[in-house]
C-alpha cells in the first residue's frame, strides 16, 4: 500500500545522530561561502542555504531512512486543508494508490499532478529537508503551489481544480507498480470529463510519470491495461522531468545553484526500477521520434532551472521530443534549482519563479 512505512535497522537509527551534525555543518558553511555567489547558485543567502541542505541531506541519508521519518502525502493534504480551511477529499484509486482533490471538485478544468521532487521543513520533521525519485511523500510546498496556480488562474477567468496522487514509494513497490497507478488516477478523472479538460502535470519523478502515462496512452505497456481516449487531452506540464536514469548526471553542469547532486541518481534510480529493465517508459529520452508523434496531448510545456544538474538532459530530451511532436516549448528559469516552482514555496520564498510563471500562462491559453 502507498501509506507502508519503512523498518530500519538499531544502526539505521543511531546514524540519524551524525547525519543531523554533518546537516547542520553544511548550513553553517552555506551561511559564510553564501555571502559570494555567482549566477551559477541560488538568487539570495536564504535560498542558497536551503539548496545545501537538501543536497546534503539527500546525499546524507538513505532513501529508506527519509521515508521513515517523513509523514505520508495524505496526513500532509489533510494538513494543508484544515490550514487553508477547506475539507480533504481523498478517493481511493485501488491498488493502494490514493487520489487528493484541491479546489472545487466541479471546476470547468482539472490538472491530474504526479509529485515527485519531496522536501520539508516542518518544524516538527527538522530532518526531512530531503527526498526525490519515486522514493519520498509529497511535501506541503506542493499544496502551496496547487493553491497558488489554481487561484491565479482563477484571476485570470479560469476554473480549475487539481487531482494530486499519491502513489506506492520505492522501493517498497517498484516499476511498473507507480505507473500503472498514475493510469489509474488518469482513467478515475476521465470517467466524468471530456479529455480536452484534463491537463496531466508533473515535476522530476512525476514528469517521469507523465512521460510515461503519454506513452502508455499511444503504445499501451504490456503489464498496463490501455486507457482509450476519445479525444487530446487538453496538455501537460513537465517541470524538470527526469527522463533518464542513468546513475551519473553530466557534472560539469554543476556549479553549487541545485539541490540535487550526482550522489543521488545511483540510490534513486536502483530504488524505482529494482529488477525490472529499463524502457522507454522509464526512459524516455531513449525513445525514437515516432514513438513522440501520436501522444494523445495537444501541447507539452518542460521546464527546468538554469542551475540545475538535470538540465543538459532535459535540453536533449526536449529537442528529441520536438523531432516527433511539435508543440513542444521548453523554458529555463534564470538562476532557478530543480523543481524551484514547488521546492521554493516549500521553504518560505514567495516570489514566483520564471518556471512557475509560464507553467501559469501555458495552463490559461488553453484551458476552457
Amino acid at each position: 500500500m502507498s501509506l507502508s512505512k519503512v523498518t530500519l535497522t538499531l544502526r539505521e537509527k543511531l546514524d540519524f545522530l551524525p547525519a543531523v551534525a554533518s546537516i547542520i555543518l553544511a548550513a553553517f558553511y552555506a551561511l559564510l561561502t553564501g555571502l559570494w555567489r555567482t549566477e551559477r547558485q541560488a538568487k539570495t543567502l536564504f535560498l542558497h542555504m536551503g539548496y545545501a541542505l537538501f543536497r546534503k541531506a539527500t546525499a546524507r541519508l538513505t532513501p529508506a531512512q527519509l521515508q521513515y521519518i517523513l509523514p505520508p502525502s495524505n496526513k500532509i493534504y489533510e494538513l494543508h486543508s484544515k490550514k487553508t480551511g477547506g475539507l480533504p477529499e481523498s478517493i481511493n484509486l485501488g491498488n493502494g494508490a490514493l487520489g487528493h482533490w484541491i479546489g472545487d471538485r466541479n471546476a470547468d478544468n482539472v490538472i491530474v499532478w504526479f509529485h515527485g521532487m519531496s522536501t520539508s521543513l516542518s518544524s516538527q520533521h527538522p530532518l526531512t529537508q530531503t527526498g526525490g525519485g519515486f522514493g519520498l511523500p509529497a511535501n506541503m510546498g506542493y499544496f502551496k503551489f496547487y493553491t497558488q496556480l489554481i487561484a491565479d488562474l482563477r484571476a485570470s477567468g479560469k476554473s480549475v481544480a487539481v487531482f494530486s496522487l499519491t502513489y506506492t514509494l520505492a522501493p517498497i513497490a517498484t516499476y511498473p507498480t507507480q505507473l500503472r497507478q498514475a493510469v489509474s488516477c488518469l482513467a478515475h478523472i476521465l470517467d466524468s470529463r471530456s479529455p480536452s479538460t484534463i491537463f496531466l502535470g508533473g515535476d522530476s519523478a512525476g514528469g517521469n510519470l507523465v512521460c510515461g502515462v503519454l506513452s502508455h496512452l499511444a503504445h499501451p505497456h504490456p503489464e498496463i491495461e490501455p486507457l482509450p481516449l476519445k479525444s487530446n487531452l487538453g496538455g501537460a506540464v513537465l517541470i524538470a522531468p527526469w527522463t533518464l536514469l542513468d546513475t551519473e548526471f553530466p557534472g560539469e553542469h554543476y556549479h553549487g545553484g541545485d539541490i540535487i547532486t550526482t550522489a543521488v541518481a545511483a540510490p534513486w534510480a536502483t530504488a524505482y526500477i529494482g529488477s525490472a529493465k529499463r524502457d522507454y517508459y522509464t526512459d524516455l529520452s531513449h525513445a525514437p521520434a515516432e514513438w513522440f508523434s501520436s501522444f494523445p496531448v495537444d501541447s507539452v510545456l518542460i521546464t527546468a532551472g538554469g542551475n540545475e544538474i538535470l538540465l543538459p538532459i532535459i535540453q536533449d530530451f526536449t529537442t528529441r521530443f520536438k523531432e516527433g511532436f511539435e508543440r513542444v516549448e521548453l523554458v529555463i528559469g534564470f538562476r532557478e534549482c530543480h523543481v524551484a516552482p514547488v521546492y521554493n514555496l516549500e521553504l518560505g520564498d514567495l516570489v514566483k519563479t520564471e518556471q512557475g510563471r509560464a507553467i501559469e500562462r501555458f495552463f490559461g491559453g488553453l484551458m476552457v
